[in-house]
């Protein structure tokens, strides 16, 4: 069995790194020549909360450079707006009809692999995770993954990818309706693009109560929306409600989380990793775009996400970095009271 990651980024580094760290085959093919090339020359670095290792993994540039095998699992790992592309050129060099596992961000990545390839699976993840130098990845924060098989059910690959992802130390459980649980990490992604305007980490904003203001507020709309349209969304097992994320965000008597004294291991959303690597594009059109979108069709409108959208796109349309915008600033023009 070997583990074929689309993407050696935060996510697909991460997941990658660590199965090879516990022993598993693992290959990237991965794009971005610096960041393949350091992986090739030094092997790809994973640090942060799990601790410091660097494991030797080979590294691509393109699908068609591997050969693939029947017992290849493959990890889609690479950004919403690539993943059209990535499926059509795995499928143009392998007419093998391998299990790929879908571990984006956003909610329409497994409608567009199975297209092309039948055994199509959701990974629902809530780990932190970043990218900020070529060949290596720091691992933020853990949380649960969530398997199954799209668009509902599991089979004998979800639980073998469930059982490799434990082993490699990630809390995993499967589902037979994932497409519910991303539905839910959807909501949790809309801020992404509030972390990216106003440059904040994770544990930064919720030390703000301005902050915290807007967080509420975009999660309500979402959640609101979402009800509307009537999609339903689930949590994984364990965690705690959108509505109780909500009502915690606005109690008086929240006790935020402690900002880290470094870098390293405060969190930085994949939208303001967008922003950081100045890309000239962002996820946002995926998250708050699909929230949108929803609304139009449910005959409702979702204004907080709407602007949110406008905004992200034009910063990174301009290639300018997070943080154009103080909490103050980004509350206002969203228009929360």
């Amino acid at each position: 069995m070997r583990f074929i990651m689309v993407g050696a980024g935060a996510i697909g580094g991460t997941l990658g790194g660590n199965l090879a760290r516990v022993g598993y085959d693992v290959l990237f093919i991965e794009p971005w020549t610096a960041h393949r090339q350091a992986i090739q020359d030094q092997g790809l670095v994973v640090r942060g909360i799990g601790g410091l290792h660097t494991v030797k993994v080979p590294a691509v540039g393109r699908a068609e450079e591997v050969d693939f095998k029947e017992d290849d699992l493959v990890f889609m790992a690479v950004k919403s707006y690539h993943t059209s592309e990535a499926a059509a050129a795995l499928r143009a060099v392998t007419a093998l009809e391998l299990p790929v596992f879908c571990s984006q961000n956003g909610i329409r990545n497994e409608e567009v692999v199975a297209q092309t390839f039948r055994h199509t699976h959701g990974v629902m993840l809530l780990i932190g995770a970043k990218v900020l130098t070529p060949g290596e990845v720091i691992h933020t924060s853990w949380g649960p993954v969530g398997i199954g098989r799209f668009p509902e059910g599991l089979d004998d690959a979800d639980h073998t990818v469930a059982a490799a992802l434990e082993k490699a130390g990630f809390k995993v459980y499967t589902s037979g309706t994932i497409v519910r649980s991303k539905w839910n990490k959807l909501l949790r992604n809309l801020n992404n693009a509030s972390h990216g305007l106003t440059g904040l980490s994770g544990q930064e904003a919720r030390n703000d109560s301005v902050m915290r203001q807007i967080l509420a507020a975009v999660f309500e709309e979402g959640a609101h929306t979402l009800r509307a349209a009537g999609v339903p969304f689930d949590p994984p097992p364990g965690e705690a409600p959108i509505d109780e994320a909500i009502r915690e965000l606005r109690s008086p008597d929240y006790v935020p989380p402690k900002i880290p004294e470094g870098e390293e291991l405060k969190g930085r959303p994949s939208l303001w990793q967008d922003l950081y690597h100045k890309r000239g594009r962002a996820e946002d059109d995926y998250f708050n775009g699909e929230i949108v979108r929803l609304a139009k069709q449910a005959g409702t409108s979702a204004p907080i996400n709407a602007k949110l959208l406008e905004l992200c796109t034009a910063v990174a349309e301009a290639k300018e970095p997070p943080g154009k915008y103080t909490p103050e600033e980004l509350r206002t023009l969203l228009g929360i009271v």
